[in-house]
């Protein structure tokens, strides 16, 4: 079951193909996704519930993470067993803490930041969060390898 979820992780990861870095540079990508949500909200379907949105963007960021260059292999690995040991929607439901938490270190626009933060949370068992991330509390924070 989990080798379907990573498959498929592997496969949707196609689509986005934007790395942290690039996804903060280049601001007219970010416009890009706002069409393709008009459309489904002209058809009468309403808009996903916040949280789905903000499970959709940890998703996207988790994912470039993984394809980036930049990203170093430890925290890819820290990643993807925090990927495969929780949840989205626990690991979703930390980040929206952490954020809330951290209002003016952690900006959902950002998505290094975002990074930082996911694996900071993730990471957090081991207690060797990344450079500038928030620390998560401990009581509802995923644990990842």
């Amino acid at each position: 079951m989990r080798r379907a979820v990573v498959s498929a992780l592997a496969i949707g990861s196609l689509a986005f193909g934007v790395s942290p870095a690039l996804a903060a540079a280049k601001p007219a990508a970010k416009p890009a996704a706002k069409p393709a949500a008009a459309p489904a909200a002209a058809a009468g379907k309403p808009a996903p519930p916040p949280e789905v949105q903000h499970a959709l963007l940890y998703l996207k960021v988790l994912i470039s993470g993984l394809q980036s260059e930049q990203v170093e292999e430890p925290v890819k690995g820290v990643l993807v067993g925090c990927l495969y040991n929780n949840s989205l929607s626990r690991i979703s439901t930390a980040m929206d803490k952490v954020i809330a938490d951290n209002p003016d270190k952690v900006h959902r626009d950002k998505p290094e930041e975002v990074l930082r933060a996911m694996v900071a949370i993730c990471n957090h068992s081991d207690q060797k969060p990344a450079t500038g991330a928030a620390q998560p509390a401990p009581a509802q924070t995923p644990q990842g390898r």
